[in-house]
């Protein structure tokens, strides 16, 4: 247990770290070896030259390049040597912000020299998980992209994973706090520049691409994965297995730093703006509880897709999406996959609890699975989760025509059909109708947020190929391996919203009568000779 120490030598501490602090002031690789023995590589010392001479800048370098590290060591080096200054983090969510500031608060914590730098009120050191403030009054502090910072006054932005930000509130609630010219409480000498540093990579949306566009952020050294190959800063085998499991487009824009973006059935961009809503509307992933029922804010709907018949084994799985209708929009807060080869017996008993849990208002399955749709109609009337018998309809035959009063109706995904399925996901995207919970924060191995994850790869594997001597299009993977199972359950699901359950409408023939005198027109005959002409 350390001694107590009272405020006396608590200052005089604070002085003899404040003088060790300002030691190295200016000499990047020195500083940091000296105050936290942080060993700096080249690219890291270049690019912090260049974040000294200029004041807006953007780096969207390959994932796991020291980007981010870089940007936030400079932080806590300009904060610990100029006194006054307030430092935002924003991110999506304030879990993302959090981990940006450990790069602060972990090399506090090792070095004696920042620890004894750290501002004390009433006895208590001013350092916790979201924020840290030093002698100097230089502070920093973790914000979500959704949070409340009224009343904050922000000397100098850290922003993280830009393109998943929404741009509007970015820049009317967050940097908007920035414009002072004068701040209380702050020596009328300390400095005052307004400093925006942003880090990320492209994922198909607009926001950091219309940054760098502008021309008012300077962009710093691109480090791709062959450049950090070489710099020993990735592995070669690590990046050559991403390369295969990535698509393309992907491996380009992250791997490469390249700004492309897949333009598919379903453009990335649109799906990174459902994204962005989700996040914004705080939709969240749904996990189902036992002895529950959800809570429905809208009509809701299951799509199920049957496993047996995909293009590759990837593509042969059971899957299940749930969409709920929110206001005008259409949310997807759940989805699952069943293995290829899972026993029918214990998917019908999951879907039996699903729908017990979710009580959806619509449900349309792939008619490939009749067997299993049969049976789980049959249960369902059995347990009383719903009110259709399927024995009562067309006299309890299993055809096409009876399918669509079925409470589980089966669909078959083909033709026409799938070709009309298909563009009303594709709407739902392109006119901004489309939420997806925000996930990119959430570690892996959840098989919930694995699927979740997996769905939102499928939306943009998907291309149309019109079909020889057809009015419609064909829809096929561009990459076998990440599947469309899900995909082909999100098409239902969608389906069942836009059409109330009705998976056909009836045929209507339009009729119009004429006599014989109107069909002949008197008129028409005068001018060709006839009738006395």
């Amino acid at each position: 247990m350390s001694a107590r120490i009272n405020a006396a030598q608590r200052a005089e501490l604070q002085n003899v770290a404040e003088r060790e602090v300002l030691r190295y002031k200016g000499n990047h690789p020195l500083w940091h070896k000296h105050i936290h023995g942080a060993d700096l590589d080249p690219m890291q010392v270049l690019k912090m030259v260049e974040m000294d001479e200029h004041l807006f800048t953007v780096d969207y370098s390959c994932r796991r390049t020291r980007k981010t590290s870089t940007k936030e060591l400079w932080f806590l080096e300009y904060m610990a040597c100029n006194a006054d200054q307030s430092l935002g983090i924003i991110a999506p969510t304030e879990s993302q912000s959090i981990t940006n500031l450990n790069y602060h608060t972990d090399a506090i914590r090792r070095s004696p020299i920042l620890s004894n730098f750290i501002n004390t009120k009433g006895g208590r050191k001013q350092m916790a998980d979201s924020y840290y403030q030093f002698a100097n009054r230089s502070q920093a502090e973790a914000y979500g992209i959704m949070g409340q910072v009224d009343g904050d006054d922000l000397t100098i932005a850290s922003i993280e994973e830009v393109d998943d930000l929404p741009q509007e509130r970015l820049f009317s609630r967050f940097l908007l706090t920035m414009g002072a010219t004068d701040r209380l409480g702050a020596d009328k000498d300390s400095v005052n520049d307004q400093i925006i540093r942003i880090t990320g990579v492209f994922k198909g949306a607009d926001t950091l691409s219309d940054l760098i566009d502008s021309g008012d952020f300077h962009v710093l050294p691109v480090v791709d994965c062959y450049t950090g190959i070489e710099l020993g800063v990735v592995k070669e085998s690590f990046m050559t297995l991403m390369q295969g499991q990535l698509s393309s487009e992907e491996y380009i824009r992250q791997l490469l730093c390249q700004n492309i973006a897949a333009k598919n059935l379903i453009w990335e961009k649109w799906v990174r703006q459902a994204l962005q809503r989700g996040l914004m509307a705080g939709v969240k992933l749904v996990e189902p509880e036992i002895m529950a029922v959800y809570k429905k804010r809208g009509l809701l709907s299951f799509g199920y897709d049957h496993t047996g018949h995909g293009e590759a084994a990837s593509s042969s799985r059971s899957a299940l999406v749930v969409k709920e209708m929110i206001g005008n929009h259409i949310a997807t807060i759940f989805c699952k996959t069943w293995p290829p080869g899972t026993d029918e017996k214990i998917i019908l008993h999951d879907l039996v609890s699903l729908w017990r849990y979710f009580m959806p208002d619509y449900a349309m399955g792939d008619a490939f699975g009749i067997g299993l749709l049969t049976a789980l109609n049959d249960r369902l009337f059995t347990e009383g989760l719903t009110a259709i018998s399927r024995m009562a309809v067309g006299g309890g035959e299993s055809t096409a025509s009876t399918w669509t009063d079925w409470a589980f109706a089966p669909l078959r995904f083909e033709g026409m059909i799938k070709h009309q399925m298909a563009q009303a996901v594709r709407a739902t995207y392109q006119n901004g109708f489309a939420v997806l919970p925000y996930i990119d924060n959430e570690e892996g191995g959840d098989p919930l947020v694995d699927d979740m994850r997996t769905l939102q790869k499928q939306l943009i594997n998907i291309k149309q190929t019109p079909v020889k001597n057809g009015s419609y299009n064909s829809y096929e993977m561009v990459k076998k391996l990440i599947g469309d199972d899900l995909f082909d359950a999100d098409m239902a699901g969608t389906w069942a919203l836009v059409t109330r359950g009705e998976s056909s409408y009836a045929t209507e023939i339009n009729t119009l009568e004429r006599t014989r005198q109107q069909l002949l027109g008197s008129n028409n005959l005068r001018q060709l000779g006839g009738l006395n002409g």
